[in-house]
């Protein structure tokens, strides 16, 4: 690896504002700057470190640009969340999202994160106590709408996969076993959150639903994957909304700059959605972006 290519090509994918070009040049230059050991430590943009897989291609994209793709949610996360929260990570693979939290939140704070695949729990683990956050709690389950067990499918467990689910095991070479519990049963031994996020790769409505008596009553702040790449059940997204708008929940389309409000997720492009209630407490978080 030329590590000094690797500084340079590195610190031009996370710090210049031009996008034009970037994936290109990345591209050209990867073969001589993709540290051999694909095992390995690095610091993000926002100051915490990770621990990751390079052999994976969503790690890779964390090490070169230092931030994840989904730039539009995580500017807004940075904006939304404030010393003090309570944030659950449901589907917190690695802990990109669950370190951001924990940094945000700070002392008077907390952070649990949630995460079914025990090879992947094991960087989730790491990464937490890599940066000293003692505010973060950690949790080896996945959540649904019952305590029960149930094979989670993924390809390979070192690629610690952010496209590991309990719902669909086509495409996929390996599983394994493990613990689901609910919001609902959780929130009587964890602090209760006021922000959450969902990414539970077509698990979304099952989560939901194992939280309906804790959504009716406090009205978190959410944001959820609510739509799987290559997966179109249309019937599946239609009672995801209907079920969602039962909770009293509106949907919020991510823009670039803004929210936007929307009925429908099918005929939307979007893959993740801001939840949000508008008697919530949390609710004025949201305005400055609906503008």
């Amino acid at each position: 690896m030329n590590q000094q290519l690797n500084r340079l090509v590195r610190g031009y994918l996370r710090w210049c504002p031009i996008t034009d070009g970037k994936r290109l040049l990345l591209n050209l230059a990867r073969d001589w700057i993709t540290p051999e050991n694909p095992i390995t430590t690095f610091e993000t943009k926002y100051r915490f470190r990770l621990k990751a897989n390079l052999a994976n291609p969503e790690h890779q994209y964390l090490y070169f640009y230092g931030t994840h793709d989904e730039r539009y949610i995580v500017t807004k996360l940075l904006k939304m969340i404030e010393p003090g929260d309570i944030c659950w990570d449901i589907g917190a693979n690695i802990g990109f999202y669950t370190c951001l939290l924990a940094s945000q939140v700070g002392d008077t704070g907390a952070v649990v994160a949630f995460e079914p695949a025990s090879r992947t729990c094991d960087y989730l683990r790491e990464n937490v106590s890599l940066n000293r956050f003692t505010n973060t709690t950690v949790i080896n389950k996945g959540i649904g709408d019952r305590v029960e067990q149930r094979r989670l499918y993924y390809s390979k467990a070192g690629l610690a996969e952010g496209t590991a689910s309990l719902k669909y095991a086509h495409k996929q070479t390996a599983s394994e076993r493990v613990t689901l519990d609910t919001i609902d049963n959780l929130v009587s031994e964890l602090p209760a959150p006021n922000f959450v996020k969902i990414d539970v790769e077509g698990y979304q409505l099952e989560v939901l639903r194992g939280a309906e008596h804790f959504l009716k009553t406090h009205a978190p702040l959410i944001i959820a994957e609510l739509k799987d790449v290559g997966e179109t059940n249309l019937a599946d997204l239609a009672a995801l909304e209907t079920y969602i708008a039962s909770l009293g929940y509106n949907l919020y389309e991510i823009r670039k700059y803004r929210l936007k409000r929307c009925t429908h997720i099918s005929g939307n492009k979007k893959r993740n959605f801001f939840l949000a209630n508008e008697n919530s407490p949390t609710f004025h978080r949201i305005i400055p972006f609906l503008k």
